[in-house]
């Protein structure tokens, strides 16, 4: 009888220990894919410090709302929107004005998804294209953002803030974690 307790307590103890390196192998393998999100967080931290100096800010700041205005009123033409500038930093979207400011050109965005492509333990080759990828994204969806708002803002004057704010900010957020999830399931399938 005794013999069987020892067998069975060595069994359970065996079984015990395989579930333990088990999970300690799942744990190892979370932290692993998410040390890349982790380093490109603290990366995109000192970027956008990097952004704030002044003589850096004024430059990158112009640099990217030209860029959106010119974008803008170039993709909304090609799609056929009533999409114009007004002025300097101003697109107009069916006679509706907006001034482009430094925080609505999706800089921080851009940013992070260089961040991202850093530390993502991907090819070169598929660091390139996945860069495209998310500056593309990001680049429509900031240049819809534009034309939406636009509309919004003719017909829901009440509305066009709580939208821009919230709604956008969460958009953008979601659009380019679910593309490097995305990308990075695709290029880790593909290593193996």
């Amino acid at each position: 009888m005794l013999k069987k307790d020892k067998a069975k307590a060595k069994k359970e103890q065996k079984k015990q220990f395989a579930i333990d390196k088990s999970e300690n192998a799942r744990k190892q393998q979370a932290l692993h894919r998410l040390k890349p999100l982790l380093y490109s967080f603290v990366l995109w931290g000192v970027l956008m410090t990097i952004v704030y100096i002044p003589d850096v800010h004024q430059a990158v700041m112009a640099f990217f709302i030209d860029f959106v205005v010119d974008s803008t009123v170039f993709v909304g033409g090609l799609l056929f929107f009533p999409v114009e500038s007004t002025g300097d930093s101003l697109v107009s979207v069916s006679g509706y004005t907006m001034k482009v400011i430094f925080e609505c050109t999706a800089y921080n965005f851009y940013l992070f998804a260089l961040a991202l492509i850093l530390f993502a333990h991907w090819s070169a080759k598929d660091k390139i294209i996945n860069f495209f990828i998310l500056l593309f994204s990001i680049f429509l969806l900031n240049t819809f953002r534009f034309i939406v708002m636009g509309y919004v803002g003719k017909s829901f004057p009440q509305l066009f803030h709580q939208i821009h704010d919230y709604v956008w900010t969460i958009v953008f957020g979601l659009v380019v974690f679910i593309l490097y999830i995305w990308r990075n399931d695709k290029c880790l399938i593909q290593d193996d």
